[in-house]
């Protein structure tokens, strides 16, 4: 299996251009995203699950990262009853001295 594309962890109208190197993620690929304006927290939570649902979606052991969400409920945040979900990213390169490097994913 190859790895993932921009579009399969950013959404389907996301780009790279590389001069200069920009990523640009249009809020229609993220459809989650509901509102005009939102959040960064927000936004980066989108890009999260929306990441985490290809990865689950491709589980084979040549893709060199994986997700998992536990989702806890009820966890109490500032005395309030939440429900709290955890993504564990985790990425794969060849194997050296242990420095994690984006570059070796």
């Amino acid at each position: 299996m190859s790895q993932p594309a921009i579009t399969d962890l950013f959404g389907a109208t996301a780009t790279f251009a590389g001069t200069p190197k920009t990523l640009e993620i249009p809020l229609t690929s993220l459809p989650a995203l509901t509102g005009a304006n939102p959040t960064a927290l927000e936004l980066y939570s989108a890009i999260i699950s929306y990441a985490h649902t290809w990865f689950a979606a491709n589980a084979d052991t040549s893709v060199m990262g994986t997700s998992d969400l536990t989702i806890s409920s009820p966890i109490t945040r500032n005395g309030v009853a939440k429900t709290q979900f955890q993504y564990s990213e985790r990425f794969y390169g060849t194997y050296s001295a242990p420095t994690f490097d984006p570059n070796a994913v």
